[in-house]
């Protein structure tokens, strides 16, 4: 994943918290929330896949 995927993605995690942390109805905070959650549970996963996947990029090349 490249540098500005990475950004797009960290960029559409603030937006979602953001519009959490602004909303006046409980029920819609909530569930951005969790929005939130699993986007950040995504990245982190994708974090770790590139990180295992990094040693097998080296001795590849």
């Amino acid at each position: 994943m490249t540098d500005s995927e990475w950004k797009e993605r960290w960029h559409e995690v603030e937006r979602f918290r953001l519009m959490a942390h602004e909303t006046t109805d409980p029920v819609a905070a909530a569930l951005l929330l969790d929005i939130v959650l699993d986007l950040e549970a995504d990245l982190n996963e994708l974090v770790d896949v590139e990180a295992q996947g990094l040693p097998w990029l080296g001795a590849v090349a």
